[in-house]
């Protein structure tokens, strides 16, 4: 019984993962309650982070949480989303922004598949593309922080390059780092990275629609950033 109850236990946090997604469905299709909508994706995010340190520490990974955990992924980090950016927006472009809001559940299939496809072991050190999480939270933050500084505003180019921004680099092969596991062992610099990390979780938790957007933007840009000078840095050994 204990062995059942241990394999299960990852699982809801799924399904509260999938479950909030589906709300945010509901409140931006029947509600247009949008900031709703966008802290419902952010509830989905905070699941999806700890089905799998729960199933880590309860030694209950397997095949099967994989697959359901990317079933809930695509819901809440491909569906909700589309909605979310199609309602509070796109749906002022008729045609054109039914087929740009489609773009983040589309990708986010896309990328899940694939994931699931190249998938060795259960611990990775990096991401291949924008994880599909910090994705959707760089849309939904988007919201928020309108909501915080330029309420009843869209700035609709914008909104269109992110959402475009995202969708590509989500299935692009750019490397994008793991959050280490930040402990006060291994010396000073382990230390201070654990300091400073504290330090943005919890002003990301106070000031949410300030922030959250500034840090999953600098998240995304980050992964670009590297990925051109190791291509200038290619190019330079070439010429050598």
């Amino acid at each position: 019984m204990i062995k059942i109850s241990r394999k299960i236990m990852p699982n809801f946090f799924t399904v509260g993962n999938m479950f909030a997604g589906f709300m945010s469905v509901i409140f931006s299709l029947y509600l247009h309650d949008y900031v709703m909508a966008a802290w419902m994706v952010l509830v989905s995010a905070f699941m999806d982070s700890l089905d799998g340190k729960v199933a880590r520490l309860a030694n209950a990974s397997s095949q099967f949480g994989v697959e359901y955990d990317s079933l809930a992924d695509n819901v809440s980090f491909g569906l909700a989303p589309s909605v979310l950016i199609y309602g509070f927006f796109f749906h002022h472009w008729g045609n054109v922004g039914i087929f740009i809001s489609f773009f983040p559940l589309l990708f986010v299939s896309i990328r899940l598949a694939r994931f699931n496809v190249k998938l060795e072991g259960f611990d990775k050190s990096e991401f291949e593309g924008l994880p599909s999480p910090a994705g959707a939270l760089l849309l939904a933050s988007y919201v928020l922080f309108l909501d915080r500084y330029f309420p009843g505003q869209e700035f609709p180019r914008v909104l269109l390059v992110l959402t475009l921004a995202v969708s590509v680099l989500m299935v692009s092969t750019i490397r994008y780092d793991v959050l280490p596991v930040l402990t006060f062992r291994g010396g000073p610099l382990k230390a201070i990275l654990f300091v400073v990390a504290i330090f943005v979780v919890i002003f990301g938790i106070l000031f949410p629609k300030t922030l959250l957007f500034p840090y999953f933007l600098f998240y995304l840009l980050s992964g670009l950033a590297r990925f051109i000078f190791r291509l200038g840095q290619g190019k330079g050994l070439r010429k050598r």
